[in-house]
């Protein structure tokens, strides 16, 4: 009875552990390919008018109803097109414009930094991994710098450092944002570093409108935590702890940016847990340390 107990433990435990392995398995399969294809990024066809009046369509026919007009020289964001017609969408309205009358023109040329970025960010070459390594490692290094910066200061000039920042969680956040609107909006992350809100794409306006509420709130962010550390340290060092974090905030951006465009969910799932691990072990280095003068 106890053999056949044994034998029956051990089957049920083979089946869990092949069903593990399995999931294990999957999982990573479905991670892996979630990552982005090296190099390639959603961008949208664009076209210039090429003819003085041109007249938007509510359906791919010459003889549909007229939904609007263009004039020479505007230039339009495809939704999608073939052979004969662009669809183009703002909000609810979609319309067609003949490919006759268009001339495809190029999206926005990537800045040289951003260019630089996604030609490191290629996932299937082993150099990817070790800049991915050593930057985390660095990360890791630069943190407990500023935590030692912090208890010293601490220790000779008995400042009461603030120990919880919005800084970091602020950059983090908007780099997530950010990475995410790269992969599936290039085009129109491009377009909003360099113009306003001057574009007839309602969709172009929407991603604009999200970087500047990220950017609005990483400056929230800096200038909280700078109020903050000069109420508890004074205007010299409160301004030296906000300079030593926005830098380390800006490097979180770029680890976290670059990784995402890379990597996308599977970088997402992994950095919330490595970000948050690094955040609240920095907050109980601080204020155990504190605790100890």
């Amino acid at each position: 009875m106890a053999q056949f107990n044994t034998f029956v433990s051990n089957l049920v435990w083979d089946k869990m552990l092949r069903r593990t392995g399995i999931l294990l398995i999957i999982s990573i399969l479905t991670l892996m390919a979630s990552c982005v294809e090296p190099g390639k990024y959603r961008t949208r066809e664009r076209y210039v008018v090429t003819t003085k009046i041109l007249y938007i369509r509510t359906s791919p026919s010459t003889v549909s109803e007229i939904a609007g007009t263009l004039k020479l020289g505007d230039t339009i964001i495809a939704t999608a097109s073939d052979k004969y017609w662009v669809m183009l969408r703002d909000g609810a309205f979609t319309g067609y414009i003949s490919t006759d009358y268009l001339k495809k023109i190029d999206f926005p040329p990537t800045p040289t930094l951003l260019a630089f970025l996604e030609k490191l960010s290629n996932w299937r070459n082993w150099p990817f991994w070790l800049i991915a390594i050593a930057l985390l490692t660095l990360w890791i290094l630069i943190e407990e710098t500023i935590i030692k910066l912090k208890t010293f200061l601490r220790k000779q000039k008995g400042l009461n450092i603030k120990e919880i920042l919005l800084i970091h969680v602020t950059f983090f956040v908007t780099a997530i944002l950010s990475g995410i609107v790269y992969i599936y909006w290039k085009d129109y992350f491009i377009e909003s570093l360099f113009r306003g809100l001057n574009t007839k794409n309602a969709e172009a306006d929407i991603i604009t409108i999200a970087l500047w509420i990220q950017l609005s709130l990483v400056l929230l962010g800096i200038l909280i935590d700078f109020l903050g550390s000069i109420f508890k340290t004074g205007i010299r060092f409160g301004t030296l702890l906000t300079i030593a974090d926005t830098l380390m905030g800006v490097f979180i951006f770029i680890v976290t940016f670059f990784l995402t465009i890379a990597l996308n969910f599977y970088a997402i799932v992994f950095m919330v847990v490595f970000f948050t691990s690094r955040y609240i072990h920095m907050v109980n280095q601080i204020s155990k340390r504190v605790k100890r003068v």
